[in-house]
């Protein structure tokens, strides 16, 4: 039936009623609505009837005199329809069926198996990420550096600054986001796959007591993971972080997180100061940049939550499911289109800007603004044993950490290159201002794709500045107290 109907026990009081009330009761209560709501003792419904039924109550009122429990019967007949209903429509699994998901999560969310199947297939995805779109970026920086070489032969004769400004400017600025562009569309992908499958919960269950040590999200450790590739991915994988403090922690900390490019510079520097302790002072410097975020993150966590308690995290566990390419080609889109809009126009005009500092009024590097604040910061680099060819260096660092390099072999000499570059600086620097200056390096400003992104996602322009000033102040206290700790140690510097 489609609706409850009374016990069968008072079936024929509740049918003698509504025979009596048929044509009686007022508009618009139906007789046999009316029978059911005396029958279960309906004070109002009663008072009406009685009034409206005048004498002919009587009768009424006699059959509900006799079953006076009439009440019981109607709630048991509602019981009986509810338990159909249910019946119909709920499907109940067999006691002590083990189902697939079930299987599964007893590996994927068991406190120790958890977080090493979860750095498995984290690994896993990301290298297959690196891998395949790392060709495609370096494939694609050729044909930006084949379109700046084009554009300044085509505009040789013309005046210096135009061609300067479309081939360094424009052309790099622009190339720097196309560069990017494979490894983001395949970040976005495996991102968006994880989701979809729904592998994505069970990892931010199982790192949520690690990520809470550190006063993060359970999902913090995704983007933060992301961040050894490449910290713009990881600033926009944030996004998966519903709380609005804990994405905001996420984005301030996500730059400390040592990317390819700045752990390219240290790889290709450590073995000429370091020989063969490089590779521990590798792992050292990648070691100060963790210890440096997590001491960051705990610091802003009782900044942010100072008078907040902080709630254990619960979510629901979605059963395991096969991916929709649609629905994941479509987030993949998305968020591609907001990046190209929010981050693009911010790194072409910081590439113009970086372009003239450079340039300008000399017409090299040498002679440039960003010499001359290098020269500006050389008391500064001093008390790291660092002269102003490495301040500067830092600073070309922020276009991009590759830099690094290259503004080193301009600043050395011709022919500076590889070897020679290494030979150079093996007699300008100590070892110990060597280590001041990788561990300067691996904490300093990220790179210009790195701010923009993080300008988009905070949506501020006072945060974005702040997290720069902070990191610049931090990477170089730290190469400060690495180099005059030594001095005090009485070690060679």
């Amino acid at each position: 039936p489609n609706r409850p109907e009374i016990h069968a026990g008072h079936r024929a009081v509740f049918d003698a009623i509504e025979q009596q009330l048929t044509g009686k009761t007022p508009h618009p209560y139906p007789p046999d609505w009316v029978a059911m709501k005396l029958l279960e003792g309906d004070t109002e419904i009663t008072d009406l009837m009685r009034a409206a039924l005048g004498s002919e109550w009587e009768p009424v009122a006699a059959l509900l005199a006799q079953h006076d429990d009439a009440y019981l019967a109607v709630a048991s007949g509602r019981y009986e329809w509810i338990g159909r209903m249910v019946r119909a429509a709920v499907v109940r699994p067999k006691l002590g069926q083990v189902t697939l998901t079930d299987r599964i999560d007893r590996l994927a969310t068991h406190p120790l198996w958890g977080p090493l199947l979860l750095l498995a297939v984290l690994g896993l995805l990301f290298s297959l990420v690196f891998a395949v779109g790392s060709p495609i970026q370096v494939w694609l920086e050729t044909y930006v550096v084949r379109a700046a070489d084009w554009t300044r032969a085509v505009l040789s004769e013309q005046p210096q600054w135009l061609s300067g400004l479309l081939a360094n400017g424009i052309i790099t600025g622009v190339g720097t986001v196309l560069t990017l562009l494979p490894i983001l569309i395949l970040f976005f992908a495996a991102l968006g796959l994880m989701e979809d499958i729904g592998y994505m919960a069970r990892a931010a269950y199982v790192m949520d007591r690690y990520m809470h040590w550190m006063g993060l999200h359970g999902k913090s450790f995704l983007p933060l993971f992301l961040g050894f590739g490449c910290n713009v991915p990881a600033l926009m994988g944030t996004r998966i972080i519903e709380s609005p403090k804990g994405r905001l922690i996420t984005l301030l900390v996500a730059p400390l997180m040592p990317c390819t490019a700045r752990l390219s510079v240290v790889v290709l520097l450590a073995p000429v100061f370091f020989g063969p302790w490089a590779g521990l002072v590798i792992l050292g410097l990648v070691g100060l940049s963790l210890s440096m975020l997590a001491v960051v993150g705990m610091g802003l966590h009782r900044l942010l939550f100072f008078q907040d308690t902080q709630t254990a995290f619960i979510m629901e566990l979605p059963l395991y499911h096969v991916p929709d390419p649609r629905r994941i080609g479509m987030g993949v889109w998305q968020r591609v289109v907001d990046f190209l809009k929010g981050a693009g126009g911010v790194i072409l005009v910081m590439s113009v800007i970086l372009w003239w500092l450079s340039t300008y009024p000399g017409g090299n590097i040498e002679s440039s603004y960003l010499a001359t604040v290098g020269h500006w910061m050389t008391p500064l680099g001093k008390l790291m044993g660092l002269d102003w060819r490495m301040m500067v260096a830092l600073l070309t660092s922020v276009v991009r950490k590759e830099n690094t390099i290259s503004t080193l072999a301009v600043l050395y000499g011709p022919g500076a290159g590889g070897t020679g570059l290494g030979d150079i600086l093996g007699h300008h620097l100590s070892p110990v201002a060597a280590l001041a200056f990788l561990a300067v390096q691996i904490l300093f400003i990220p790179c210009m794709a790195t701010v923009s992104t993080l300008r988009q996602e905070t949506h501020s322009w006072s945060l974005t500045l702040l997290s720069v000033a902070f990191l610049f102040v931090i990477s170089m206290g730290i190469g400060i107290l690495i180099y005059q700790g030594a001095a005090l140690l009485g070690w060679s510097v």
